[in-house]
């Protein structure tokens, strides 16, 4: 489906010829005008995309980790916007029920952070519940920043020389896992 999401009546009625040619290229003409939901208190389990620029894999995240129960997402600066048209396409709209916080400083209080990498250790689901996950950029990884901060790192085990999987199927497999 087509959408274009801007925030506020006034605002669609300044970008009127943005709007126009939205319905023009796309081939469903459908506009949704709503409100960005401001973020709440964190939950856990949560995850944090730390640099994940396409938009088909950061909506294809947000759409897995809500079907998995984590529904507080953190992004950091060089991730997509979540609230994109091309985001919002590939969530199906899944961002309206959850809650995304711009920016991660630190490790919410009391959580453990796991951050998933080629070169982690096993991928055993963690016994507390208060944990959180990080996926990194599909070049560079995770960022040095984040890196710093207390964690453990996790990676799926592979097999026939397979290297590495694109970051949603791998956020995927370890939310899949580790939300049983």
């Amino acid at each position: 489906m087509g959408l274009c999401i801007i925030e506020g009546t006034k605002l669609v009625e300044e970008h009127r010829d943005k709007i126009i040619t939205t319905f023009k290229r796309e081939p469903y003409g459908i506009v949704g005008v709503a409100k960005i939901p401001k973020p709440t208190a964190p939950t856990t389990p949560y995850i944090v995309l730390d640099g994940i620029q396409d938009p088909g894999n950061v909506g294809t995240i947000l759409r897995t980790a809500r079907a998995f129960g984590f529904n507080t997402v953190y992004f950091t600066g060089d991730t997509a916007d979540a609230w994109s048209p091309k985001v919002i396409r590939s969530a199906m709209g899944n961002q309206f029920g959850m809650n995304i916080i711009e920016g991660f400083e630190s490790v919410p209080l009391g959580s453990k952070l796991y951050i998933a990498d080629m070169q982690g250790g096993t991928m055993t689901r963690p016994k507390e519940k208060n944990f959180g996950i990080v996926f990194g950029s599909e070049g560079s990884g995770v960022s040095e920043k984040i890196k710093a901060m207390p964690h453990e790192v996790i990676s799926i085990p592979m097999k026939n020389g397979t290297e590495s999987l694109n970051v949603a199927v791998a956020c995927g497999i370890i939310l899949h896992g580790w939300s049983q």
